[in-house]
């Protein structure tokens, strides 16, 4: 997280400005400050990226880091107890607790009155998303006994949760609990606890200067998005080879994950989804590698979808994951969309999505890329491709792993000592199976009649790409044998 380490360090230097003058405060200092904000975008951008809602949550709750401190306590018991639940399941059981654990009304509706038919559980599931559905009439009988031990832990969350909250105003109160419903950004403050105080602090002195000063930066970057989108479009629409194999892309994409026609016209406004969480108390799946809150949709990774007209609509660039899917498992096969990716890095070497990064790990320093390919597209377009010094990728130009001559001493098969590790949401077994880069589940993105929560702002996830890079790149480690075939709800600004 390299966009915290530079904000960190922004904040550090003006709180020690703040704590060191007197109450004389120099209007000239505080002119540097904000000279210094506007001369390096990247140290607020990680912050501001966010809609208004949000960032006044998160600098409510900076003021109060000792709620962050309670919070993790509850989740760290609550995690284990969860663990100990689903422990003697097989995998593909523990899934579909993990799902279910994603919806509490409907496990608290599952459970009460003790055991439901198989056609109640019919009924009651036709208020929730459909992405629910195979686990709740998989499960919701049953694992009863499971999932009456989540409920009364999720009773006991709730209950902890209040009396956490309790002592502190209505603003306050109403800040963590929208927070609650992002445990990205919860865990994002919790790991970063030092930066967060720095935060609170600045905000205390000077709240009506960086809340003027994030919403600057704020208006500046969706600006610079936008045209950046914009151009990303052009010069896909440019290039009918590039467009061609980006619908092809996405096609396979859909076909190694969900299944789900990608041309199939949408009939809502998708900027706002509806995709539950994993809860906070309990975290995501275990056998995924990175941060995965959430089974995003499918046009969350490709960044474009079909509207009610037939015509195509772009929403983002597309993310991390997506690019990094592409280039792992095909990374010769759409050639033309990959050069159209690294025309865009060099068109935008300051990229407010962040894709130059991007771009750098999946495709520059990706030895199974075959550069002969993208030189010769290169050659006849634009010559912006810089010169590698790494072999070109495929079969016949791979580097051999044999080692030049046999080495006198056998190698030493103990393994070196583990680093102590700050405790996370995931547990510390190991996992066992080699990682996967495709994602487990698939969201429906159907809209439902209940959800007890509002959608989530589809915008706050691709507004930060330094976020979205950790949370959309899923590396599960292993997998059930079956996936649901959904999507879910969740909260909005």
């Amino acid at each position: 997280m390299d966009f915290l380490l530079r904000f960190r360090f922004l904040l550090i230097t003006l709180f020690i400005v703040v704590s060191t003058t007197t109450s004389s405060y120099a209007q000239d200092d505080l002119k540097k400050y904000k000279q210094q904000i506007e001369e390096d975008s990247t140290l607020v951008d990680a912050l501001a990226g966010y809609d208004l809602t949000l960032r006044m949550d998160i600098l409510n709750l900076s003021l109060h880091p000792e709620i962050l401190i309670k919070l993790a306590e509850i989740r760290d018991g609550s995690h284990k107890a969860f663990q100990n639940i689903i422990d003697p399941y097989d995998q593909d059981t523990q899934f579909g607790l993990y799902e279910l654990s994603r919806y509490p009304d409907l496990i608290k509706t599952l459970t009460i009155n003790g055991k439901k038919s198989k056609k109640e559980i019919e009924q009651i599931l036709m208020a929730y998303p459909e992405d629910i559905h195979e686990s709740g009439k998989k499960y919701g009988n049953k694992q009863f006994d499971a999932l009456t031990s989540i409920n009364i832990l999720n009773e006991k969350n709730i209950g902890e949760f209040q009396q956490v909250i309790s002592s502190y105003n209505e603003e306050v109160q109403s800040s963590v609990k929208r927070l609650m419903d992002y445990p990205e950004i919860i865990s994002a403050m919790d790991e970063n606890m030092d930066f967060v105080r720095i935060l609170g602090e600045v905000y205390r002195e000077y709240p009506d200067e960086l809340v003027a000063k994030l919403k600057v930066r704020h208006d500046k970057i969706s600006e610079q998005k936008k045209a950046e989108l914009a151009d990303y479009q052009k010069q896909l629409e440019e290039d009918p080879e590039a467009m061609e194999e980006m619908v092809a892309a996405a096609k396979q994409y859909s076909a190694d994950t969900s299944g789900e026609d990608i041309t199939e016209a949408k009939e809502q406004d998708v900027q706002m989804v509806h995709v539950h969480h994993y809860s906070y108390w309990y975290g995501y799946p275990y056998w995924y590698a990175s941060p995965y809150w959430r089974p995003y949709p499918w046009y969350f990774h490709t960044g474009f979808y079909y509207g009610p007209s037939g015509g195509m609509i772009f929403i983002g660039m597309p993310s991390y994951y997506y690019v990094g899917w592409h280039h792992r498992r095909y990374p010769n096969r759409y050639h033309h969309l990959s050069y159209h990716y690294c025309r865009h890095a060099h068109r935008h070497p300051r990229s407010r999505y962040n894709f130059n990064r991007n771009v750098n790990v999946n495709i520059n320093n990706n030895v199974n890329v075959n550069r002969d390919n993208l030189n010769k597209i290169d050659r006849n377009k634009q010559n912006i491709l810089k010169p590698s010094t790494r072999p070109s990728g495929g079969a016949a130009n791979k580097p051999s792993t044999r080692p030049a001559s046999k080495p006198t001493t056998r190698p030493s098969t103990k393994p070196a000592k583990r680093p102590t590790q700050k405790p996370t949401t995931r547990p510390a077994q190991k996992p066992t199976q080699k990682p996967s880069t495709r994602p487990s589940t698939q969201p429906s993105t159907r809209p439902t009649q209940q959800p007890s929560q509002r959608p989530v702002n589809y915008n706050n996830y691709r507004s930060n790409e330094s976020f979205k890079q950790n949370m959309s790149a899923p590396r599960p480690t292993s997998r059930p044998a079956t996936r649901p075939s959904g999507g879910g709800g969740g909260r909005r600004r």
